[in-house]
């Protein structure tokens, strides 16, 4: 079971929707523009207690989006994990795994 977290629009003149999903059971973690997939990934374990993932949103009129995945260091899958999404350097979006 996977878990719609995020879901953003970014843009003015070209809307895109950007959408974070992340199964804390499975580890499973995806990343969607448009309904193409940007990352998708399945974390096993991890040493980082943030995992920052960076594109680029858009053709003619471009941004810089930065997800930011937040974690504790011990039992992380049963602790609330916050997610952040930056556009261009400003907070857009924010929730907890």
């Amino acid at each position: 079971m996977t878990f719609v977290l995020l879901t953003f629009d970014v843009g003015v003149a070209e809307r895109h929707t950007v959408r974070f999903s992340f199964n804390k059971f499975w580890g499973g973690l995806s990343i969607t523009v448009d309904g193409h997939d940007v990352v998708k990934t399945i974390r096993f374990a991890s040493v980082e207690l943030v995992k920052r993932h960076n594109f680029v949103v858009g053709v003619h009129e471009q941004h810089y989006v930065t997800i930011e995945h937040h974690r504790k260091l011990l039992f992380a899958g049963f602790r609330a994990q916050p997610v952040y999404a930056y556009v261009d350097g400003a907070l857009v979006a924010q929730g907890v795994a």
